[in-house]
């Protein structure tokens, strides 16, 4: 090989462990900032410790969209168009992203974190948490920061998936 060449490979390797390292230091600031929103969340009155879930699988239930009275708040996809009318039924505690393992799972949305956000429950209210998201959390338009108080009618924008909150 040339000298040449070995001076190229030379600075290639070093590029890519400053990816590494930035990338590395990345996650660590979103693992912090994450758990400085949980304590938060756990010293004041919407967040609880973020493992606890109400269910056993702590998974929402697919439901048909019409409409009921009273009884627990559902999400409902209105946007994208071949989603639209599917609901959730909203648990103790349900996550939102790509990942099939998420409750409610936003697959096709390439503009979606893996684990986006969550939806729980404190004293009888549900509550929006973004969990450390790259596109961010939308409630109303409003870009969520903190634990927000849901309320039927409210609109949540999670990557291009536009949801609405109702019974």
């Amino acid at each position: 090989m040339s000298h040449g060449l070995l001076e190229i490979l030379r600075y290639f390797l070093l590029a890519l462990i400053w990816l590494f390292f930035v990338y590395a230091a990345r996650i660590v600031l979103v693992e912090v900032r994450r758990s400085r929103t949980e304590r938060g969340a756990t010293e004041g009155a919407p967040g609880g410790p973020p493992g606890q879930a109400a269910g056993a699988s702590g998974r929402a239930r697919s439901v048909p969209a019409a409409p009921e009275r009273g009884g627990a708040l559902r999400l409902r996809i209105v946007e994208p168009e071949e989603r639209r009318g599917t609901a959730f039924e909203l648990g103790g505690e349900i996550t939102l992203g790509r990942s099939p393992g998420c409750a409610v799972s936003l697959e096709g949305d390439a503009f979606a974190s893996s684990v986006h956000a969550r939806v729980f429950r404190r004293d009888g209210e549900t509550w929006l948490e973004d969990l450390g998201s790259t596109n961010g959390t939308f409630v109303n338009g409003e870009r969520v920061a903190t634990p927000v108080r849901l309320r039927r009618g409210d609109t949540l924008k999670v990557g291009h998936t536009l949801l609405e909150v109702g019974r």
